[in-house]
């Protein structure tokens, strides 16, 4: 007990200067802390790695998106779920994701002893912020391709007009990539056309 709560000390202690933290440990170190931390904590290639607090744009882009899922996607048919529920990575390196946003079509299939860690998201969106964007981008995209669940991803940059929106089609292991720069654009998501005004409708942008 004592060497976790060093753990988690250090990681408290680095987030004061960090964006972002990344602390080797096992898979039992993980599960042992990542409840009791203020912060988002996700589990990949045997780190546990933290984020600080989400900005305040972020958070007003997530509220907004959830609101537009709700219309287009029924609560008859899907349940909608915030980051505080994980998705687990079966394949590649494993690890254990909080997206920001996802939904379950259908009924929920649980991590074997957990009730917080699902395997089979419909959908998952991540809001990019500067110290987070590269490791979504370039590590979490490429595991949740492998959720044979998952149908879309989106990755919405909260800094700028820009979407990157990326559909699972019939073919194995094939997706397509649709990128959206404009406010003027409109993504389109399963027939239902959402224009990024209504997205980013309540964002100040800087500059």
């Amino acid at each position: 007990m004592v060497l976790i709560q060093d753990l988690r000390n250090t990681i408290l202690e680095r987030l004061k200067t960090e964006d972002l933290v990344r602390i080797p440990a096992s898979e039992e170190e993980y599960f042992a802390i990542a409840e009791n931390l203020p912060y988002k904590a996700e589990y990949h290639n045997s780190e546990i790695i933290v984020m600080s607090l989400a900005s305040y744009w972020h958070e007003v882009l997530m509220v907004t998106m959830s609101g537009i899922f709700l219309r287009i996607f029924p609560d008859t048919e899907f349940d909608h779920i915030g980051s505080n529920v994980g998705v687990q990575i079966l394949k590649f390196e494993g690890g254990y994701y909080l997206p920001d946003f996802k939904l379950v079509k259908g009924a929920p299939k649980f991590k074997p002893g957990s009730k917080s860690i699902i395997t089979n998201p419909y959908l998952v969106v991540e809001i990019l912020s500067p110290s987070t964007a590269r490791y979504d981008v370039e590590v979490k995209l490429l595991e949740y391709k492998q959720i044979d669940s998952l149908q879309h991803v989106l990755l919405i940059n909260q800094e700028k007009p820009q979407i990157s929106h990326y559909q699972r089609l019939t073919e194995p292991n094939t997706w397509l990539n649709r990128e959206y720069f404009s406010i003027e654009d409109q993504l389109t998501l399963e027939g239902h056309v959402i224009p990024l005004t209504e997205i980013y409708k309540k964002v100040k942008f800087e500059g």
